[in-house]
């Protein structure tokens, strides 16, 4: 059976704060539990056999998903569009904090 893992009150607060969540204590922990459960049955794969499974990219066995030349696609988002309800933009670019 594979490990359990129990994510700390600190980790939920800290993932809450990522997705820009404010949650109450009781929220706090429900997810903790649920998030726990989640990595647990997520961490049953390591258990599985995957000697003779192939590796992949992808499953569909598509070759060319691009679009003929001069085509145009209709479900293209313009740049004003995508960056539409953005919290933070500066020239209709997204704008987010620095990590390095």
């Amino acid at each position: 059976m594979a490990k359990r893992i129990t994510l700390t009150r600190d980790e939920i607060i800290h993932l809450a704060k990522l997705a820009d969540l404010n949650l109450t204590e009781e929220e706090i922990k429900k997810y903790q539990q649920e998030l726990s459960q989640t990595l647990d049955y997520i961490a049953n794969l390591d258990e599985l056999d995957t000697s003779a499974v192939e590796p992949t990219s992808q499953t569909t066995n598509d070759k060319d998903v691009f679009f003929q030349d001069g085509a145009k696609n209709d479900r293209l988002f313009s740049q004003e569009k995508a960056t539409a309800n953005a919290k933070n933009k500066k020239n209709n670019y997204f704008a987010v904090n620095r990590i390095l």
